[in-house]
């Protein structure tokens, strides 16, 4: 889309395994390619070393905060994971019948964290201003693609009376929807970068939208104008790279515009998310850090 519309030609390369990432990089250098987006933080530590050896060719990668000592020839793409989580956890909150709320994540590394956080701090302020107590489970499978362990700790939530679940893996979400489709009783589900309505229509209720558009249309503009490093924040908002899907499916009116209010204060920044992605917080450190 954006290749479109600056006039400029584009490639892809989809499902490189991580050891394989240095030479398909290799392979768009020799190609003739001069900006390369790198997608998945774990292909970094191949950027890094393929661009430091490429000072001509302009790398995108995506990290979790500003960098300390940014490359000269890489634009820095902050994911700002954790930011819309916040509504999510108000809508999990909302929409349980339960009290009991999930979230399943591939791996422990400081993003998950700062979503688990998010998600925390989300049904803290809920109880504190409408009195809305709900517990809150997190597990890690151990991988963001896998389907059957996503599946095995969706089915353990549920045997729990867990009723609604966050879901922060990739493929590993095929295993959740089998999993909420073949449930005794009702169970929701939450998902990430893309909308995911088609796949689980009667328990799916929304997606934290990503749109990488709005940040590469931004970035490729000002490569065209000479400018071969920066960073960039994806921000929240309507709009903007992040996002919460509209409308939430499956949910009552008023539960509806409640999240939809919370995601807009969220954007407007009246609601503070707080980011640590060093440690996960109890509900008593998130009060003392408010």
């Amino acid at each position: 889309d954006v290749g479109n519309a600056l006039g400029f030609d584009t490639a892809y390369s989809e499902k490189v395994a991580v050891p394989d990432a240095e030479r398909a990089i290799r392979e768009y250098i020799n190609a003739g390619y001069k900006t390369i987006w790198i997608h998945g933080n774990q292909f970094n530590s191949a950027a890094y070393k393929v661009g430091d050896e490429n000072k001509n060719v302009v790398f995108i990668v995506e990290e979790d905060a500003r960098p300390a000592n940014p490359r000269p020839n890489f634009w820095y793409f902050d994911r700002n994971y954790y930011t819309g989580f916040y509504a999510l956890g108000v809508l999990a909150a909302l929409k349980s019948s339960t009290g009991k709320i999930g979230y399943i994540g591939g791996l422990e590394i400081p993003f998950t964290h700062g979503e688990i956080n998010a998600v925390t701090q989300a049904l803290v302020d809920l109880q504190n201003k409408d009195g809305i107590k709900v517990s809150f489970e997190h597990v890690y499978v151990g991988d963001f693609n896998d389907p059957l362990k996503t599946r095995q700790a969706a089915e353990a939530m549920m045997a729990k009376g867990i009723d609604v679940i966050i879901s922060a893996v990739n493929l590993g979400n095929f295993g959740l929807y089998s999993a909420v489709k073949e449930a005794k009783s009702p169970v929701f589900i939450t998902t990430t970068y893309t909308s995911k309505a088609d796949q689980a229509p009667d328990n799916y209720l929304t997606s934290d939208l990503f749109d990488f558009k709005v940040p590469l249309r931004e970035v490729l503009s000002r490569t065209l104008k000479g400018e071969t490093g920066g960073y960039i924040l994806l921000d929240y908002g309507p709009e903007k790279a992040r996002y919460i899907e509209l409308p939430i499916r499956n949910v009552t009116d008023a539960v509806s515009q409640k999240v939809q209010g919370i995601a807009e204060d969220v954007a407007a920044g009246k609601i503070k998310v707080i980011k640590n992605l060093n440690e996960i917080l109890t509900p008593e450190a998130i009060l003392q850090t408010e």
